[in-house]
């Protein structure tokens, strides 16, 4: 049975996801659901086979990692894997939102754990780590990389060098869930695409004493889910504008676009429209907030309509649309998720070789798709891994234009901006308390991303 050392913290903050924008699909790659593209979302690789290991009795292997992102889903592997081998798995939980400090220090002072996990994306091994080539496993020509599809390989590699394994899932993240029977009762037949229609739906739910929009602005993560995941939006509005950002030749601080999303979300906040405490409030109850048909809506992943109806029993209908500030109808395209890498001064280097092997085999995925809580598929190319996709995640892929599903999120699309997640956040609700602008809030994003620019040498920023 394998040891657990959650690490005892002051923060009475737990949240799932630190610096969010997790995966789907990458730039330009169409994963709507059809027959072939639920068991596999590029070529189909039959997943390896755990082969043969040197005996590994008695060692330890030590996992370092954020809150919410192996979960249960992992429990089942786990102990199969200390089975299997004669092992004690050692996992250390971190909550979300000191993850990265507890990360960074283990790593500097030489003690990190023998696999550790960042919320990775095509910059962030060279923005997060930094020093990759001293800190992380060179995996390149692992058997298990046929696994992971193109789609998700930019976020695991340095150029040709293999450094991390991402196994997530290729649901439409972080879009509108909303209760589409409740919507229909009150006599809103079609899903907002603009904000003025978002607005006048806010207004006939609020009226009926319903909380339109649920937003946990306690935890710290998933407000400003609302402002990235919709780059699509902004680039459509300045043409180029994810060059010039990583080029540094353009700024967040006086883009038009930027500025009209913020300031309709500080108009929803001030009308009520996120519950009047949204600051103070967290995720906890928010299933339970739509089966008492409390709330309408909230931002979440798609998948999360199965777990909201197994925990609440309700039986309303519910759907999907995309998040329309600034008349957004762009698809939020994403190629980034938790990302498991290999520390390079383990005293255990074949063993964790062994852990990640073990985990891209067909038994194993499937046991952590059957095993997540809430995600109904697992991206991986292995034809044998049975997906559970929703009808409600078909239909809604279905109606996406493909011209709109070009753009990945703006935090994975752009250089250092994942960075400070939490700092913008922060900033957000700063603004919606009236201590900030939404400039200001704009130009800190570039005053940090420049931190990150100069800390990694970027020539852009010289």
């Amino acid at each position: 049975m394998k040891k657990r050392a959650y690490v005892s913290v002051l923060s009475v903050v737990l949240s799932i996801l630190l610096l969010a924008g997790c995966g789907n699909t990458a730039t330009g790659t169409n994963n709507k659901s059809d027959d072939s593209s639920t068991n596999t979302a590029s070529t189909a690789t039959q997943a390896p086979t755990a082969a043969a290991e040197p005996s590994f009795e008695g060692e330890e292997l030590s996992i370092l990692v954020s809150a919410g992102w192996m979960d249960n889903r992992y429990d089942a592997t786990i102990a199969r894997f200390e089975e299997t081998y004669g092992v004690t798995v050692d996992l250390q939980t971190i909550p979300a939102d000191q993850y990265s400090d507890v990360l960074q220090t283990r790593l500097a002072g030489g003690t990190c754990a023998d696999v550790f996990w960042i919320q990775s994306n095509p910059f962030a091994i060279e923005s997060v780590i930094v020093d990759y080539e001293n800190y992380c496993i060179d995996f390149t020509g692992a058997d298990w990389m046929s696994v992971v599809p193109e789609a998700r390989l930019s976020s695991c590699m340095v150029g040709d060098s293999l450094y991390g394994l991402q196994l997530w899932h290729n649901s439409p993240e972080y879009v509108m869930v909303y209760n589409k029977t409740l919507f229909n009762e009150l006599g809103i037949t079609e899903v907002p695409t603009t904000y003025a229609e978002l607005l006048a739906d806010c207004d006939t739910i609020a009226a009926a004493g319903i909380t339109p929009w649920f937003l946990p602005g306690a935890d710290g993560w998933q407000h400003q889910l609302s402002f990235f995941q919709i780059g699509g939006v902004y680039e459509e509005a300045t043409p180029g504008l994810y060059d010039a950002l990583n080029n540094n030749t353009a700024t967040f601080a006086g883009n038009a676009k930027m500025l009209e999303v913020l300031n309709e979300f500080k108009e929803l906040s001030d009308k009520g429209y996120f519950g009047e405490d949204w600051i103070g409030t967290s995720s906890t109850n928010m299933a339970n907030e739509f089966g008492d048909r409390n709330v309408a809506m909230a931002m979440a992943n798609s998948s999360y309509i199965q777990q909201l109806k197994e925990d609440t029993g309700t039986t309303d209908e519910f759907g999907l649309f995309l998040i329309p500030l600034g008349d957004n109808q762009n698809f939020p395209t994403n190629p980034a998720g938790p990302t498991m890498f290999g520390y390079k001064g383990t005293e255990h280097e074949d063993l964790v070789k062994a852990f990640f092997s073990f985990v891209c085999t067909t038994e194993s995925l499937q046991e952590i798709l059957d095993n997540s809580p809430s995600y109904t598929n697992i991206h991986v190319n292995d034809p044998d891994v049975q997906q559970h996709w929703l009808t409600e995640e078909q239909t809604f892929m279905d109606s996406i234009d493909e011209s709109k599903m070009l753009t990945p999120v703006l935090q994975t699309g752009t250089k250092f901006t994942n960075d400070y997640w939490m700092d913008f956040g922060a900033d957000m609700i700063a603004f919606c308390q009236g201590t900030m602008t939404a400039d200001e809030v704009l130009a800190n994003m570039d005053a940090n991303r420049a931190i990150s620019a100069a800390i990694q040498g970027d020539p852009a920023w010289q």
